[in-house]
């Protein structure tokens, strides 16, 4: 398959009066085209600043990327010479849905005019013309064209996310990243809006980074899964290689805390302890002082990623001893 996005050895600080927040620790990180991949972990687990450096959003005097290339086609999105290229890409060519529908939309904007203006500002379209697209894009997501004029507070939740999704794609982006797009909404709401993201990226054979922390989620969106702590990525592979065999015991841990309503055990198993301050992170794993198979190395010694097999991998001192005994 054809690259389309490639992030190499990231690391992304965040530097505030309290001290530095390391948020992204070397992260290396492949998305193909038309490939929809899945990215989760617990909340700080740094999936947010992983996205909003790829659009170059990070906060102007707090976010810093210090070491790292973001490559999109080849070209190297972090350069500084790249950066009137970036103002291009944003929006057109890789786009984003924010968490919270109601702060990413504009309070004093109608819904056409939010909408319109990215067909202005990266198909040079006339006003009109543009507020025409926008009366057809909102029609693709399931809104009726007429309320073009109306303001974000005059719509639900589910409507308003569906309105950040039409913004996302008037421009037919090669890459859409969703970062947690259904948090805020209800289960009936998601699975429509959900519903409404996987036909429109079969539309427009787009690729879909979906970050969530919901696991059912991922399986029913994505082919491939990305799992993260203290901002790496501790286990990648397809859904089927990474659900029915999860290496890493973190992954293990979230996939047993989920209910099943197959099984008798009244309680559910949560992963013991908290994700380490990203200011204060441990000499060696991140995860070893809640891991239950922890050893001596993994206090003193970062693990590599591990190649399990075909699309598979893991990074974890104990990985034999874990996938022999289990976590289950």
């Amino acid at each position: 398959m054809e690259d389309l996005l490639k992030i190499k050895d990231l690391f992304v600080e965040y530097r505030t009066m309290d001290g530095v927040s390391k948020a992204v620790n070397g992260v290396n990180l492949t998305i193909h085209r038309g490939e929809s991949m899945g990215l989760v972990g617990e909340t700080g687990a740094g999936k947010t600043t992983l996205a909003l450096s790829v659009l170059g959003l990070l906060p102007k005097r707090a976010g810093h990327v210090v070491n790292g290339t973001i490559e999109y086609n080849d070209l190297d999105l972090l350069r500084k010479e790249n950066w009137a290229a970036l103002q291009k890409i944003r929006g057109e060519k890789i786009a984003m849905i924010f968490q919270n529908p109601l702060t990413s939309l504009n309070p004093v904007f109608t819904i056409g005019e939010q909408i319109a203006m990215v067909y202005i500002q990266h198909q040079n379209l006339s006003k009109k013309a543009a507020f025409q697209k926008a009366g057809e894009m909102l029609e693709i997501v399931g809104i009726p064209a007429y309320r073009i004029q109306d303001y974000p507070h005059q719509f639900s939740g589910g409507m308003r996310q569906r309105v950040g999704i039409a913004a996302a794609l008037v421009c037919n982006p090669d890459l859409l990243i969703a970062d947690e797009p259904t948090t805020a909404l209800d289960v009936t709401i998601q699975a429509q809006v959900l519903e409404l993201m996987r036909n429109l990226q079969d539309r427009y054979k787009m690729s879909l980074m979906m970050i969530t922390h919901n696991l059912g989620i991922v399986a029913g969106m994505c082919e491939t899964v990305a799992v993260m702590y203290s901002g790496k990525i501790i286990e990648y592979g397809t859904i089927e290689n990474v659900f029915r065999n999860p290496a890493h015991p973190y992954t293990r841990g979230l996939i047993n805390s989920l209910p099943d309503i197959k099984a008798k055990q009244g309680r559910l198993k949560p992963i013991e302890g908290m994700m380490p301050s990203p200011m204060h992170l441990p000499l060696g794993c991140e995860f070893a002082p809640r891991c239950p198979w922890s050893t001596e190395i993994c206090l003193k010694q970062k693990p590599v990623m591990d190649n399990l097999g075909e699309k598979h991998q893991a990074a974890c001192h104990n990985l034999a001893t874990v996938n022999l005994k289990g976590l289950g």
